[in-house]
């Protein structure tokens, strides 16, 4: 019997483009077998690779299976990354994030069950999520005058607002209102952060810009 190649002969480039793949299959899996039958050894299949090497990617099922119902649900990244990539300003982009996830989210009715349930969406377990590490470096368009610890500290800041207002929404507010809301106080403190972060790298590198 003819041996299946490694990722069905296309392996991926980078190890982000690796864990969509693997997101993909296991979304695949999920709408052929069902969330409660399919398992680990299904989607390495289906991917062409070992269970070992979906655990280089992910560190357990619980992160491969959330972060994929996510992705699964009517395409709500989709949407929120075309309308946060519209934006040009990271401080913007990350005010549009909040602003779709707060007003979609709760419509959603897997998102809601998912992000409101506790555990899932706690926000210590969500910040180790490779998946959503990789999507704040998308937003923030490889911003370089962010170090990677700046990203995780600003990833960390709204992760907390956005489960702050999941939890108790406050005052009702339209999209356009809550959109202003936060620019008044979010955008101030983001951009002296981000013009502070660009005068040390271009101290530290002053040939690159």
């Amino acid at each position: 019997m003819q041996r299946r190649k490694a990722w069905n002969g296309d392996p991926p480039k980078t190890e982000a483009e690796a864990r969509r793949v693997l997101l993909h299959v296991t979304q695949g899996c999920i709408e052929r077998f069902g969330l409660s039958k399919v398992g680990l050894s299904d989607v390495a299949s289906a991917a062409g690779v070992t269970r070992q090497t979906v655990y280089r990617y992910f560190a357990n099922a619980d992160e491969l299976f959330n972060s994929a119902a996510v992705l699964a649900s009517g395409g709500f990244l989709e949407r929120m990354r075309a309308r946060v990539l519209q934006h040009e300003g990271l401080a913007e982009r990350m005010v549009e994030t909040l602003v779709v996830a707060i007003h979609e989210i709760p419509k959603d009715a897997h998102l809601s069950t998912l992000v409101l349930s506790g555990d899932s969406f706690a926000v210590s377990p969500a910040l180790k999520m490779l998946f959503i590490q990789d999507e704040m470096l998308a937003l923030s368009g490889g911003d370089i005058a962010l170090t990677s610890l700046e990203r995780d500290e600003l990833a960390e800041v709204l992760l907390r607002l956005l489960k702050s207002f999941l939890d108790d929404p406050g005052p009702e507010r339209s999209e356009d209102e809550l959109r202003a809301f936060l620019y008044r106080w979010i955008i101030p403190v983001i951009d002296e952060k981000l013009q502070a972060a660009d005068r040390k790298f271009k101290l530290r590198f002053p040939s690159v810009r």
